[in-house]
């Protein structure tokens, strides 16, 4: 009975195994994303010549 509990968990830790790899990928390019538009360097140039 325990092999039995334990193919069962196994199967679905082994199912659930690229659910969690997708959902992590997808939270990483999140966050990139949102890095690239809080990077306001490229905005340099417009506010130095707003301050003359």
């Amino acid at each position: 009975m325990s092999e039995a509990v334990g193919i069962v968990m196994g199967s679905f830790v082994l199912a659930m195994a690229p659910v969690f790899i997708a959902a992590h990928y997808y939270r990483e390019q999140m966050r990139r994303k949102r890095l690239r538009h809080l990077d306001h360097r490229h905005y340099w140039p417009h506010w130095s010549k707003a301050r003359h």
